[in-house]
């Protein structure tokens, strides 16, 4: 702006003239390129906006990340492993040791008590157990030859002896007090002697090994019952076969 000296057309002075002789003028100016300006920033600002935004949405972890470290602080997942149809271990043990606790004895014991019924007597041993077979199923009085109805009864024991196992087995012959008078024995060591050694022969042609067989004399040293009474010399007169598995 510019200050102007007015003159009136009268060529006189006029007396207002003297107070606002001196007024301003204004310039007209161009004011467009004040909106270019404001347009200038406003695309600034946009852009530092966006800017910003994307900066923002880099440093943010993706969503998988925050899930692998929601995770990562979690037991490790366990992979299935394929399903194999087996029988339980705490059913098979209990079994497998029933099998084992089982003994060659003890299947002996059991089949001698199912098959004879009475006709072989079983005797518990430390070692081993021992059959005992009365002489009156073997032999007549004083005498050492096997009856004929006795060989069916050493089959079938031979047999199941031959079932359990390989055994060292003792074939003892016992008598009862009384002594021998006269006859093809002089003592009863010599009757009880030849009364094992028949049944031992017998076992032999079964087919059992020279190695796991021998004959024993006791006579009356190891009585069973008391030789007092008939019933006890009885039970006295006898064979047993001790048996010992391998």
């Amino acid at each position: 702006m510019r200050a102007s000296h007015m003159v009136s057309t009268t060529g006189k002075a006029d007396p207002l003239d003297a107070i606002s002789w001196y007024t301003w003028e204004t310039e007209e100016t161009d004011a467009g390129w004040l909106l270019i300006y404001v347009d200038v920033l406003s695309v600034i600002l946009a852009m530092l906006v966006v800017l910003l935004g994307q900066m923002a949405v880099q440093h943010l972890p993706p969503l998988e990340d925050e899930n692998g470290l929601a995770t990562s602080t979690l037991e490790p997942p366990v992979m299935a492993e394929p399903v194999e149809f087996r029988q339980p271990q705490a059913m098979i043990e209990p079994q497998q040791e029933a099998v084992e606790s089982v003994t060659a004895e003890d299947r002996l014991v059991s089949a001698i008590e199912t098959r004879f019924q009475g006709e072989v007597k079983i005797v518990q041993r430390e070692q081993g157990i021992s059959l005992e077979i009365a002489d009156v199923i073997l032999f007549n009085s004083g005498k050492a030859k096997l009856l004929p109805e006795a060989q069916p009864v050493l089959s079938r024991l031979a047999k199941t002896l031959q079932e359990i196992g390989d055994a060292n087995i003792s074939v003892e012959g016992h008598t009862d007090d009384r002594p021998i008078m006269g006859g093809r024995f002089q003592s009863n060591w010599e009757l009880a002697a030849a009364r094992a050694n028949a049944v031992t022969r017998f076992l032999l042609n079964q087919g059992f090994s020279t190695k796991r067989l021998r004959s024993v004399s006791y006579a009356d040293a190891h009585p069973a019952a008391d030789n007092s009474n008939p019933a006890g010399r009885a039970e006295n007169r006898r064979v047993n076969l001790r048996v010992e598995f391998l």
